[in-house]
C-alpha cells in the first residue's frame, strides 16, 4: 500500500503509510526523509494539534510525537 495519510503544522510535512509503519517527513514538501516508528502495523492516518503529531494505524496503534515547542 501506498501513503495513506499527510499533514503539515510547526513548519514540518508529516505523511504515513505504505507498510510497517512508515513515517516520512519533509520541511519542503519535495524532499523526504524516512522516519524510524518502531510500529509493525501500517499507519493509516496522521493529524497535528497542540504541538504533536498523532499517527493512527492497525490493530488499534496510536503514535505520538514529542511536544514541539
Amino acid at each position: 500500500p501506498g501513503l495513506q495519510g499527510v499533514t503539515y503544522g510547526n513548519g514540518i510535512f508529516v505523511a504515513v503509510g505504505g507498510s510497517n509503519g512508515s513515517i516520512l517527513t519533509s520541511t519542503d514538501g519535495i524532499t523526504w526523509t524516512a522516519r524510524p516508528s518502531h510500529s509493525t502495523p501500517d499507519l493509516y492516518g496522521v493529524t497535528y494539534g497542540n504541538g504533536t503529531f498523532i499517527a493512527v494505524g492497525g490493530f488499534g496503534t496510536i503514535l505520538q510525537s514529542d511536544p514541539l515547542i
